[in-house]
């Protein structure tokens, strides 16, 4: 599972990024191509508490372009 978020939500809420450890491929998401950085996902936040329906998770997301979307959960 992975999880994205665009760069502009990133610089709005001031989350850090940093370098990916293990690099990977994305050709595709929302059925839209990636041509970004030849679809190699190289940066991701720092780990990021996420509250959803009264559960907690910590995760990180990668950061790429998403068109109009801010975030994506889940992606398999």
């Amino acid at each position: 599972m992975q999880n994205h978020i665009s760069l502009e939500t990133v610089k709005w809420l001031e989350m850090t990024c940093q370098q990916k450890e293990h690099l990977y491929l994305l050709n595709i998401i929302l059925r839209d191509l990636i041509n970004y950085r030849g679809g190699i996902i190289n940066l991701e936040t720092g780990p990021i508490i996420i509250r959803i329906e009264g559960k907690e998770i910590m995760m990180n997301f990668d950061i790429l372009p998403l068109g109009n979307n801010k975030a994506v959960l889940g992606m398999p």
